[in-house]
């Protein structure tokens, strides 16, 4: 997998988000703040499809050169010995978001990292499921890159004889429950052996179908018989 040079990177996608005066933007003319305006939401739109597959690449040469044991675990006072925790530490917001990115790196490594920098999230994550000789195909990348997911996926199957399907989001939790449902979240990847949120959800409803199904036809029957 080709990646850019040290010098391409920090040129074309890790200049520092700086924020603006808005002062002076709202005390420019209407012209000249609207340039500038439109020029910092289109930065940070480029910013946005590129952040998963950095964030991919990063997590995949600390993890293939165990570079965490070379980082101090400030909670013991010494190197860290497990990339999980190592991971969980440094980004607690988003290290689900991370080991998905990293995944997705991973099994898309054949295609150029330059590629991937200029494809959003949802659509990495369906090349991932699309055969190797299909998804290197010109056509197939440069959909990836311009369409949104439903009108990719509709491409990929109609024109390659792909079986595909877009994913419905999940309804979260309110603040004060969102502990409880992380929590729950991060015990069922941990002990299902699940490689992602999306995964560890669906092993919760499952347990709790399970566990409630008879309840539930029971009730049901009840109540249509009432």
């Amino acid at each position: 997998m080709a990646v850019p040079s040290n010098s391409a990177i920090s040129h074309q996608i890790l200049n520092p988000l700086q924020p603006p005066d808005w002062n002076q933007l709202r005390g420019m003319v209407n012209e000249a703040a609207a340039k500038r305006l439109t020029a910092i939401l289109c930065g940070m739109d480029r910013v946005e499809k590129q952040v998963f597959a950095l964030r991919g690449m990063a997590m995949l040469l600390v993890e293939e050169r165990e570079l965490f044991r070379w980082v101090l675990d400030d909670e013991v006072g010494d190197y860290y010995v497990s990339f999980d925790k190592w991971l969980k530490d440094t980004c607690p917001n988003s290290w689900g978001y991370c080991r998905d990115a990293l995944r997705a790196v991973k099994e898309l490594k054949d295609m150029p990292f330059e590629d991937l920098l200029q494809i959003k999230r949802c659509n990495l994550e369906q090349l991932k499921k699309v055969s190797l000789s299909v998804r290197l195909l010109p056509d197939v990348v440069q959909a990836a890159k311009s369409l949104p997911e439903k009108e990719f996926v509709d491409k990929l199957n109609k024109q390659h004889d792909q079986h595909l399907d877009v994913k419905q989001p999940v309804v979260m939790a309110d603040s004060g429950d969102l502990s409880e449902f992380e929590h729950a979240i991060e015990i069922a990847m941990a002990l299902e052996d699940c490689h992602s949120r999306a995964e560890a959800i669906r092993v919760i409803a499952i347990d709790y179908t399970q566990e409630h199904e008879t309840e539930y036809l029971a009730m049901t029957a009840q109540e249509e018989t009432a």
